[in-house]
């Protein structure tokens, strides 16, 4: 993120320093030929005047004019001597405008001599102190512009990384809770093979669960990543849903009594329904061992089926009300009281999309949770 806003920022200032730069160059440029334009035409309207008063023998107080002028005038004959003028500093005769530090001077010609005024000098001040000002201005906002540029990146990039960064930590997370997940069955799998009394039932048994453990997480990891598409598979059949349900419960019940769970089925009647045998299992699969993984010792699973609906409902921990919109998100995990890795509901939910299955839910903090599965 850091590299980012930075790249962000740089490239931003430079932007924002070449505009900047164009401005001031466009602004200085005006304001130097606007203010050269003043001076032209204030030095044409009194050269003209000069022209008239001289040939028609009329008065024309030069003195009047230096003294009643805004900027500093003065005029000056031939040899370049002034005749009247409030103009202190050295005049250079030969350019027609130049700017010296704070001043810019304008020198007209056309008089010609009339009056005995060969050039009128105009003096403007303040040039320097505006352009400084200018500067300043274009500085401040700059300033202001990129600083506040900044802080919308930098709260833009937090609104758009965050997401990201929720993947990664979601991500980090999945590959701790799977670790842990393995490491537990593999672990038992490792004692049980080095046991003195290896064909003990009770170690064998321990090594039936364990293998079917590592066979389920294998097989939703597969299945997640590899078999769930768009379509439909193409070796979707008519199934008996209850006859599938009944195996699955063999192999389910075993771990409900590790818990003490006690797990009730009622059949009202046969369902049938055309799916993918390993989809439907997946299904089913992942949302009774979540009804298992969250219940509480003793607890109680009811599960019902009934016209085109399976329910099941139980009597576990519960899902926060903040958190039910998130719970088909993969990788998402509502609590970390209990082992898994934020997979199965997002199987479930990929299997009922792909198969147009109803799917809905009620859930209770410490009072339990219902998934009713409508085919």
């Amino acid at each position: 993120m850091l590299q980012f806003l930075l790249l962000y920022l740089g490239s931003s200032f430079i932007l924002f320093a070449i505009i900047a730069y164009l401005f001031y160059q466009k602004e200085s440029r005006f304001f130097y030929e606007q203010t050269r334009g003043k001076m032209q035409i204030e030095a044409s309207r009194l050269s003209s005047k000069i022209i008239y008063a001289h040939m028609h023998g009329d008065k024309f107080s030069l003195q009047r004019v230096v003294d009643n002028f805004t900027d500093k005038i003065g005029f000056y004959d031939e040899n370049n001597t002034e005749i009247v003028s409030k103009i202190k500093n050295p005049i250079y005769f030969s350019k027609s405008l130049y700017q010296d530090e704070n001043r810019l001077i304008l020198i007209d010609k056309s008089t010609f001599g009339h009056l005995g005024v060969s050039a009128i000098v105009i003096e403007k001040s303040g040039v320097a102190t505006f352009i400084k000002s200018l500067k300043e201005k274009i500085l401040l906002i700059l300033f202001l512009t990129y600083t506040l540029l900044t802080v919308i990146g930098y709260f833009l990039a937090k609104l758009f990384i965050k997401p990201i960064q929720m993947k990664r930590i979601q991500l980090d997370n999945f590959i701790k809770d799977s670790t842990h997940e393995l490491n537990t069955p593999i672990t038992a799998l490792m004692l049980s093979v080095n046991s003195p009394m290896l064909q003990s039932p009770k170690n064998l048994e321990r090594i039936r669960l364990s293998a079917t453990r590592v066979s389920e997480i294998h097989k939703d990891l597969t299945y997640l990543m590899l078999d769930a598409k768009n379509e439909a598979p193409t070796k979707s059949e008519l199934l008996s849903l209850n006859t599938i349900l009944t195996k699955e419960l063999q192999y389910l019940t075993l771990l409900a009594e590790k818990k003490k769970i006690t797990v009730t089925v009622c059949y009202q009647n046969e369902l049938y329904f055309e799916i993918d045998k390993e989809s439907f299992i997946r299904l089913i699969h992942n949302l009774i061992s979540n009804a298992i993984k969250y219940n509480t010792i003793g607890g109680e699973i009811d599960i019902v089926v009934e016209g085109r609906t399976i329910t099941i409902k139980d009597t576990g921990i519960g899902i926060p009300k903040e958190h039910q919109s998130e719970i088909y998100e993969r990788f998402y995990r509502a609590t970390h009281q209990v082992g898994g890795f934020g997979l199965g509901l997002n199987i479930v939910h990929k299997v009922c999309k792909l198969y147009n299955i109803g799917i809905e839910f009620d859930s209770k903090v410490n009072e339990g949770t219902t998934f009713v599965l409508r085919f």
